[in-house]
């Protein structure tokens, strides 16, 4: 059981959980049916050529890279259940934290992994609580059938070789709001309880930090950031440190074939963000540069030094 932590700018990472694989021979449950065949359709639909299932998969694939990586991150962890928790205290494992030491300080690793859990957990459960409000009113809409395209592709939570996912918090149906809120709050319950009971290792292992060394060779190192910092300015700006294209890389490198995706989406999103809050800055000095502009223009001229030293001539010569 590992838990993979990998920096993606100087202030955020992605956490995901690895699964165990499944025992041969071991039946699967109905959900895990489901799940699977539900990964084998949309894999189908992706490979095609052309047609509808192309463009349903493409536009599917880009509505879910709206999905914040943090939730793709609670929903990877099994949610947390008194019987599964009591097994694991029980049977003393600890989770191996794998991380980039070479880039990454120790002990930011489970101030990173505490802040998913819980800052996380307390927006999902006010959502959860919004949604439970709200219920009267979208009891309607509830009844509208949930299709399998793409909608069930985003409400179905990928066991193999393929991406995680269940529905956001943005998804319109009613039904799929309350539930990505419990599997959210479930997996944050369970990455909760791990730090808690201190069943995790920190590793940084040979192959990771070769990988970082490989990949991101120049880039600034990784710091915990406080939010009264970030408010304050006393940070330097957020830097990228994972690119573009270097999502296969990873996966290949770690031998997890669905880091990929997970990865990849991570890296647009926090790529947005970085440009996103650039332009507001640039704006924002824009705004500044004009405003001080105007008040310029509005205080009273006052006389040079060279309007005083004509002044003087001109007496002297009247004299």
């Amino acid at each position: 059981m590992r838990i993979f932590l990998l920096p993606l700018t100087t202030r955020q990472a992605l956490i995901y959980y690895q699964r165990a694989a499944p025992t041969p021979g071991a039946k699967l449950g109905y959900i895990e049916r489901i799940t699977n065949k539900a990964a084998e359709t949309w894999s189908s639909w992706e490979g095609a050529q052309s047609g509808w299932k192309k463009q349903v998969a493409k536009y599917g694939n880009r509505g879910l890279q709206r999905i914040p990586y943090q939730e793709w991150s609670l929903k990877s962890f099994p949610p947390s259940n008194p019987k599964l928790q009591a097994e694991q205290i029980t049977d003393g494992k600890k989770f191996d934290v794998i991380y980039p030491g070479n880039i990454m300080h120790k002990e930011d690793v489970p101030k990173v992994m505490a802040r998913l859990a819980r800052e996380r957990k307390q927006l999902h459960w006010n959502r959860f609580i919004g949604s439970m409000v709200a219920m009267p009113f979208t009891i309607p809409f509830g009844l509208i059938p949930i299709l399998a395209y793409p909608i069930f592709h985003s409400s179905t939570q990928y066991s193999d070789a393929g991406r995680t996912g269940t529905v956001s918090n943005w998804d319109p149906h009613p039904v799929g709001r309350r539930l990505t809120c419990l599997v959210a709050l479930k997996g944050s319950d369970h990455l909760d309880f791990i730090l808690d009971n201190r069943l995790y290792r920190l590793r940084s292992t040979p192959e990771v930090e070769d990988l970082f060394d490989d990949i991101a060779p120049d880039s600034p190192d990784f710091h915990f950031v406080t939010r009264s910092q970030i408010l304050d300015g006393s940070t330097p700006p957020e830097q990228l440190i994972l690119t573009k294209n270097t999502h296969d890389k990873i996966a290949k490198a770690l031998k997890v074939p669905e880091l990929g995706g997970e990865v990849e989406r991570a890296i647009w999103q926090v790529s947005q963000q970085i440009r996103e809050q650039q332009e507001q800055k640039s704006q924002q000095q824009k705004a500044q540069q004009k405003s001080q502009q105007e008040v310029q223009k509005q205080l009273p001229q006052q006389p040079g030094p060279n309007a005083q030293t004509r002044q003087v001539g001109t007496k002297d010569k009247k004299s």
